[in-house]
């Protein structure tokens, strides 16, 4: 089993992952393992979460041709993300995220940040950030179901939209130290060929017949009616994040360093390469991204 252990060093930043290195131990303190794929834009939405509660967790990658890693885990459910939380498993992205949320833990991290030094908030001295504005605010709501919905569902064929495409995509694999050479080979022939034909499933199911301007008309409707057109930093209408804008993030950034990211978030700049690189350094830590 590959636990990739994700530690954060909050005495420095409370979004700057210290380790994020493939191991193969099976121990560790934290009391969260993630299982996932790489390239799953549920499963980051749930670590985008998790990292911007500075909760350090474990992440184990799956097979995505045999899923022996789901096996000991109690049920018949063997989609990602899975989390196991103190001993307790629950599946999907939408309940990870209530479950941590739930957390009493997870609470005293979000609001310490949304009050203390550098997080003071600087929009006319507005209200600091509520855990209920943040998870269930009308805004929220709708962007989280949005990202769920429509954007996730259109990301697929936009990073699979050929074989050659759908390949590079997996990719990752050759990262992954619990897959054995065989397996590298397997999961990127076997994998691609699979997901290259679901997403052509998905384009047809849901009547697009240009998966990469469906991607950009629904990131169009995040740009003017999430952000309006770049006069509000998140789509909170604060100087902090909601789950929403998390959501959006974690689902856009499951595909980061493939063809589509490069094309749709940094190419696109404006107020989406804005908003993203807010939420990066928000989230992980990151430095400006450069639009091209």
């Amino acid at each position: 089993m590959l636990l990739t252990k994700i530690t954060l060093r909050s005495a420095i930043s409370r979004n700057t992952i210290l380790s994020s290195a493939f191991s193969s131990s099976p121990e560790s303190p934290a009391a969260i393992t993630l299982y996932q794929y790489a390239i799953c834009p549920f499963c980051h939405k749930a670590k985008a979460l998790l990292a911007y509660a500075s909760m350090a967790h474990n992440v184990v990658e799956v097979n995505p041709l045999t899923k022996s890693e789901l096996k000991h885990l109690s049920g018949n459910y063997r989609k990602v993300p899975i989390a196991t939380i103190e001993d307790e498993q629950v599946n999907g992205s939408n309940e990870i995220c209530r479950a941590l949320l739930a957390r009493n833990d997870v609470a005293k991290a979000l609001e310490s940040r949304w009050v203390s030094g550098e997080e003071v908030n600087a929009i006319d001295s507005e209200a600091p950030m509520s855990m209920e504005e943040f998870q269930s605010g009308a805004s929220a709501e709708r962007w989280s179901s949005f990202a769920h919905d429509d954007l996730a569902a259109l990301l697929y064929p936009n990073i699979c939209p050929s074989l050659g495409d759908s390949y590079e995509a997996f990719g990752y694999v050759k990262d992954v130290d619990s897959f054995s050479p065989a397996q590298k080979i397997a999961i990127r022939g076997i994998g691609s060929l699979a997901m290259y034909f679901a997403a052509s499933k998905v384009l047809k199911k849901r009547g697009i017949s240009d998966g990469r301007e469906a991607l950009q008309s629904c990131l169009s409707k995040w740009e003017e009616e999430g952000l309006e057109n770049g006069e509000k930093k998140f789509a909170s209408g604060k100087s902090k994040p909601n789950m929403g804008d998390l959501a959006v993030f974690g689902t856009l950034h499951s595909i980061k360093g493939l063809s589509a990211h490069a094309e749709v978030v940094e190419g696109r700049g404006g107020a989406i390469l804005d908003w993203y690189t807010r939420m990066d350094q928000e989230v992980y830590g990151k430095k400006q991204i450069n639009s091209k």
